[in-house]
């Protein structure tokens, strides 16, 4: 008796997303399928095929098993290449060249999308602080204290490094949100800072004026509450005092907000950077970082961290124009 020949798996619809520098014939491989398949499925032109990264492209395949696995990994202090690859049982060369090949060092707070082959899934490690997506195509458009913000988006939900205050204040641009969520991820990764972080004030969806408030009309200025001690946490309804506030935690979220090279000011009133300035200090913070960083001591107009009066409970944040931001305006 002739035994049966075995019946091949059924095929099934996948979704694969394309990454950076991968070609049809790649994909085709990975799903023992033909191009031409992957062209009609997807509507795409035999002639001239354009698609770009990110891109997801519908195939039927009877390898559904080979779909990789998308992670995301917010880059900590003295990362490499080498070791983020090795974490997650990839080539370190693959690795980098869905970013940057020349780029040779990391910056902490920094999400990477890793792509991890379906072999390589087991024991993967906890990613940490995931960065939520931000939608494209909102723009800070003129001058923060005489603009607008075009296609707005709100801040989304990430309870795990801030809290949103006011929703309907919470809208900014797609630029200063996704640099924004960068810093306060690399903020809580250094010192471990539990606390919530409280998100004020940004600008309305459209921007424009709005009280009590000279600027946040562009959507790249935030009101951030100060960090406090735990122990004034538990406290509900403590007023938020000098004494109450947690100054290195201070030092190390401004310090991770500049060092996106983002942010063109930080205002605080002079009465509060004294004691930042104390606390960068004892932090190790050398005297032309903190001459290029602070004001404070000086009266004159300088530095990153700038007087403003009335700023004595919260920082005022503003980041620079985005590079897709043309009709952005910078003083």
């Amino acid at each position: 008796m002739v035994a049966a020949a075995a019946l091949p798996p059924s095929a099934q619809w996948v979704t694969h997303e394309i990454v950076n520098g991968e070609s049809l014939d790649e994909i085709a491989e990975r799903y023992a399928v033909s191009v031409s398949s992957i062209l009609r499925w997807n509507q795409l032109d035999p002639n001239r095929p354009q698609f770009w990264v990110g891109e997801q492209l519908k195939i039927l395949t009877q390898l559904p098993g080979r779909v990789r696995s998308k992670h995301s990994y917010v880059v900590r202090p003295r990362d490499t290449w080498a070791s983020i690859a090795q974490t997650f049982h990839v080539e370190p060369q693959s690795l980098q060249r869905l970013w940057n090949p020349r780029e040779k060092t990391l910056r902490p707070g920094r999400q990477l999308t890793i792509w991890v082959e379906p072999e390589s899934t087991p024991d993967l490690p906890d990613p940490g602080f995931t960065l939520k997506p931000v939608a494209p195509g909102a723009t800070s458009v003129g001058w923060p204290d005489n603009g607008r913000l075009r296609r707005g988006v709100q801040i989304p939900d990430n309870p795990v490094l801030y809290t949103i205050r006011n929703p309907d204040h919470a809208y900014g641009s797609t630029h200063a949100i996704g640099v924004l969520q960068q810093a306060l991820a690399t903020f809580r990764i250094r010192t471990g800072y539990e606390p919530p972080v409280v998100l004020w004030d940004m600008s309305t969806k459209s921007g424009g004026r709005y009280g009590p408030h000279r600027s946040h009309r562009s959507g790249r200025d935030i009101d951030i509450g100060l960090p406090v001690r735990t122990e004034t946490v538990r406290k509900a309804g403590q007023v938020i005092t000098k004494k109450s506030v947690d100054w290195t935690a201070m030092w190390h979220m401004i310090r991770a907000l500049i060092e996106t090279n983002e942010v063109r000011y930080v205002f605080l009133s002079r009465i509060q950077q004294a004691p930042l300035y104390r606390a960068a200090k004892a932090c190790g913070a050398t005297n032309a970082e903190l001459d290029r960083i602070m004001q404070y001591p000086r009266v004159k107009k300088v530095g990153i961290v700038r007087d403003a009066p009335g700023h004595t409970g919260h920082l005022h944040v503003r980041f620079f124009c985005g590079p897709e931001e043309v009709d952005c305006k910078e003083y």
